[in-house]
């Protein structure tokens, strides 16, 4: 998508500080550690894009970012601001500037209202217009997506999934939003509407100078969007920087993994094996490894990993990475026959 220095702006319309969301278990005695410590900054203008493995906070973060869920420690600035700090009059208005687009375009919308009452609701929930300016700013949006005016009047089942995924985009363009989450949105589309859904996005962008905060579990999409990546694992940041340079140049054991196991389009006799195996699952995050979360499963692991906890450095201009033993020539080599740290 549009580069973020194309916005002449490289200030944090979105903050994350030291971001804890912690949940209680069932049975109350134990926490789920989702969101475990994370700083960053979302840049006016930009697609950034997080990724990582199901299970990593991917999806708590997003909802976080939105206020749909509030910090349990730390904060999420606004444009500076702390939405928590904000009253309910205050909030409701704040909020529309930052929201978020799920993965399920079917859940997302209710089955008993026509398409233009759904993409009409969010302006009717805020007091603007009458009915008559509403339908006609719902129809102007839902053409701007792709939609014929004559979509406006049917029920959700009458659509296919990539015409709702759009009618839950033009939705949130009603707000106007500065601000927007895109949860998995192509995760449960057609492989072969996925790329106009993205390029959707591409003009939007473009067209209303949107900043997108862009969650998947696919290396092709984020790396295809985004002007800078994260990647997450058990509810920390283990690398974060420009798209290209994290793609082409990983830092991190992990980002490397994720990267290997990328299909590759050519035929078995031509592929290089270069597929990282990790061992075992995730583990829980009521009960993290101590030291680095990644070491249960890390190809790299040294005894240290499992004692200390990685800091948070720079180990190249605006590339990040949590691993004591990554430099800015690439993350450590293997080790696969090193004595793991228990």
């Amino acid at each position: 998508m549009s580069s973020a220095q194309n916005h002449n702006s490289d200030r944090g319309i979105l903050a994350v500080r030291n971001l804890r969301i912690l949940f209680p278990t069932r049975d109350g005695r134990d926490t789920v550690k989702a969101i475990d410590g994370m700083d960053f900054e979302v840049r006016s203008g930009e697609t950034f894009g997080i990724i990582g493995e199901s299970g990593s906070g991917k999806t708590t973060l997003g909802r976080a970012l939105v206020s749909l869920l509030p910090p349990t420690h730390g904060q999420i600035l606004h444009d500076g601001t702390d939405p928590v700090t904000l009253g309910t009059g205050a909030f409701r208005k704040h909020r529309r500037d930052y929201q978020i687009i799920f993965q399920d375009p079917n859940a997302a919308l209710n089955p008993r209202m026509t398409i233009i009452d759904s993409v009409v609701e969010p302006l009717e929930i805020m007091g603007q217009g009458d009915h008559a300016s509403r339908r006609r700013r719902g129809i102007e949006v839902l053409e701007r997506v792709g939609l014929a005016a004559e979509a406006a009047d049917r029920y959700p089942h009458q659509l296919s999934g990539g015409q709702k995924q759009r009618v839950n985009i033009a939705r949130v363009l009603t707000l106007r939003p500065k601000v927007i989450v895109c949860d998995e949105v192509v995760a449960a589309l057609d492989v072969s509407i996925r790329g106009d859904v993205l390029n959707l996005f591409a003009d939007l962008q473009r067209e209303f100078g949107l900043t997108y905060v862009f969650i998947t579990h696919d290396i092709s999409v984020v790396s295809h969007i985004s002007d800078r990546i994260a990647v997450t694992y058990l509810g920390k940041l283990m690398e974060l920087g420009p798209a290209e340079d994290v793609v082409e140049h990983p830092l991190h054991p992990y980002t490397r993994a994720l990267l290997s196991a990328e299909p590759v389009p050519l035929p078995s006799h031509l592929r290089v094996d270069r597929r990282i195996i990790l061992e075992g699952e995730i583990p829980s995050p009521v009960e993290p490894p101590s030291g680095c979360r990644f070491r249960t499963r890390c190809p790299s692991v040294q005894p240290r990993c499992a004692k200390e906890v990685p800091a948070w450095r720079d180990v190249k201009p605006g590339h990040r990475v949590a691993c004591h033993f990554a430099t800015a020539n690439g993350p450590p080599p293997d080790n696969q026959k090193a004595q793991r740290a228990s």
